[in-house]
């Protein structure tokens, strides 16, 4: 019996050891799967936005929610710029692989590849036409919901010598740009507009509801009864429209706030610029400032 007790203890041990590594075992797995998931589709996107070129309409200015000084472009003015990028088919360098936006988590990937300048954008000030300077740069990309196809997508320019007209000023430094896009699922945009659509029904009952509960004159008791499904209404109402809202922040469903591009692309038609700020006790925390606002104005092929 002293044997059998043993040997069986033995065995209980050795299963739970083997619980207890496979318990360990399964969140990196399941890490590693979703990581492997989102690389995917993050190349996806990668490989349709390559060789893209694309005509951009900066506006460098104080925008609402701006972390940046008071001081900064405090007046309101502009600064317009045109600016031609090709997001090129290379990886980019080494070392602008270090940028944490681009490469920032597991969802963002280890694919970054290199975004050039097609031209010198200019514009007019009071020492007449200045030439601004850019040097080549990276984007990247990372999906945001596999059933939407939404991504997010962002990319980096080096502007050496930055550009100032009156009190705006863009620093001389690397400049970010922060947007969105999504592959175009002809199926999947139909099951978005049917929901929104069902949305927008729903929500103009409910205001036909309520506006006869409003013009209704009875009883007291009928007119406490009637507030309370006025109540409940508004309650829904408001559950709606913040279904609503997540709807059309996920899927590309507003045409006056989207672009086509090439290779089944749509792209958020205005995105942000931003400039980075390291802050922290060690400057290791990583802050991005907004310095204005860009639009995708134009796609064109190499000539």
């Amino acid at each position: 019996e002293t044997k059998t007790m043993i040997g069986g203890r033995s065995n209980f041990r050795h299963l739970l050891l083997n619980l207890l590594i496979r318990a360990a075992l399964v969140p990196s797995l399941a890490r590693a799967f979703s990581s492997s998931i989102n690389s995917a589709n993050n190349n996806a996107l990668l490989s349709r936005l390559q060789t893209i070129q694309t005509e951009l309409l900066l506006s460098i200015g104080r925008i609402p929610g701006t972390a940046m000084p008071p001081d900064w472009a405090a007046s309101g003015a502009k600064l317009g710029l045109s600016l031609e990028v090709e997001f090129t088919d290379e990886r980019c360098g080494y070392e602008m692989t270090k940028e944490r936006i681009l490469k920032g988590d597991a969802l963002m990937g280890d694919t970054m590849m290199a975004v050039e300048p097609l031209n010198e954008p200019a514009f007019v000030s009071a020492k007449g036409t200045e030439v601004v300077a850019v040097s080549p740069g990276a984007y990247g990309c990372q999906i945001q919901g596999i059933e939407s196809r939404q991504y997010a997508f962002r990319f980096f320019l080096d502007f050496p010598e930055g550009a100032k007209r009156n009190d705006v000023e863009l620093p001389a430094e690397r400049i970010y740009f922060l947007s969105s896009c999504w592959v175009e699922d002809e199926a999947v945009l139909d099951r978005a507009r049917r929901r929104r659509d069902k949305i927008d029904e729903s929500l103009q009952q409910i205001n036909r509801d309520v506006q006869v509960l409003a013009q209704k004159s009875s009883g007291f008791f009928q007119k406490a009864l009637d507030f309370r499904q006025q109540v409940d209404l508004v309650e829904r109402r408001g559950k709606l429209r913040s279904q609503l809202d997540e709807l059309e922040q996920n899927y590309p469903l507003d045409s006056a706030k989207i672009i086509r591009g090439p290779n089944d692309i749509i792209f958020a038609k205005e995105g942000v610029i931003a400039v980075k700020r390291l802050r922290g006790a060690m400057g290791t925390r990583e802050q991005y400032h907004w310095v204005g606002t860009f639009t995708y104005n134009d796609f064109f092929e190499d000539e």
